[in-house]
C-alpha cells in the first residue's frame, strides 16, 4: 500500500498550521525587517530545528504523555506563555533602544537562531498537534523509512515556508514600508506576542478552574 497520501496529508496539515499567523511568523518577519535577511534565516533555522524536536517527541509518544500528565503540561504551557510575553516586551522596547544607539533596533542580545528555537519550543501544543496528526495519518506498523520521510518532508516544508517569509520581509520594499511606521509596528508586533502569551496563560487558567469546579 502506498504511503504517499499519508505523507501528503501530514504535509497539508502542517502547511495550514504554519500559514496561520503566530509567534514564529511574527519573530521571523520582525527580525528580517529590522535587522537583516541573514538573521531572519537564522531564526528560520531555529524554528526548523525546534519543529523537528517536537515531531520526534510526538513520534516517541511523549506528546500523549504530556496530556496525561496534566500538571506538567500546564506548567510547560505557562512557561511558554511567560516566554512569549517576555519576547513581546522586548519587541516593544527594541525600537526605542535602537534609536538611542543610533542604529537598527536590537533584540534582547540573543542570537536569531536561539530566538527562533525558543519561540517554537515555548509551545508544547506542537507535540500534542503532531501526536494527533500521527494518529490520523500514520498507519500502524509503518516502516522506518516513513518516519524518516516525515522528518525530512516537514523539515524542508518548514524551511521553505518560513524562509519565504524571511526573504519577503527583508526585501527593500518591505523594509522601507516597515521603517516608515517602525515605531508603531514594533509596538504592534510586541503587543501581538504578549496577547498570544496571555491567551495561552488564560487557557491554562480556565482548565484549572474547570478542574477545581469538577
Amino acid at each position: 500500500m502506498s504511503l504517499v497520501p499519508n505523507l501528503l496529508t501530514l504535509a497539508g496539515m502542517h502547511l495550514l498550521m504554519a500559514m496561520l499567523p503566530g509567534p514564529n511568523t511574527v519573530v521571523i518577519s520582525w527580525l528580517s525587517a529590522t535587522r537583516s535577511r541573514a538573521e531572519g534565516l537564522r531564526a528560520v533555522a531555529g524554528v526548523v530545528t525546534a519543529t523537528l524536536v517536537w515531531i520526534a517527541v510526538a513520534l516517541f509518544g511523549v506528546g500523549a504523555l504530556l496530556v496525561e500528565a496534566g500538571g506538567l503540561y500546564r506548567l510547560l504551557r505557562l512557561a511558554g506563555a511567560g516566554y512569549l510575553i517576555w519576547i513581546g516586551w522586548r519587541m516593544i522596547r527594541a525600537h526605542g533602544a535602537g534609536r538611542a544607539g543610533q542604529g537598527t533596533p536590537t533584540f534582547a542580545g540573543r542570537s536569531p537562531f536561539v530566538t527562533g528555537l525558543m519561540t517554537t519550543l515555548s509551545n508544547p501544543k506542537s507535540a500534542v498537534f503532531w501526536t494527533s496528526a500521527f494518529l490520523v495519518a500514520v498507519p500502524p506498523a509503518a516502516p522506518a523509512w516513513f518516519y524518516a520521510a516525515i522528518l525530512g518532508l516537514i523539515g524542508v516544508q518548514t524551511a521553505l515556508w518560513y524562509g519565504g517569509v524571511a526573504v519577503f520581509f527583508s526585501t527593500g520594499f518591505a523594509r522601507q514600508q516597515y521603517l516608515r511606521v517602525a515605531a508603531r509596528l514594533d509596538r504592534l508586533t510586541g503587543a501581538v506576542m504578549i496577547a498570544l502569551g496571555l491567551k495561552l496563560a488564560d487557557e491554562v487558567r480556565r482548565e484549572l478552574a474547570l478542574r477545581v469546579a469538577s
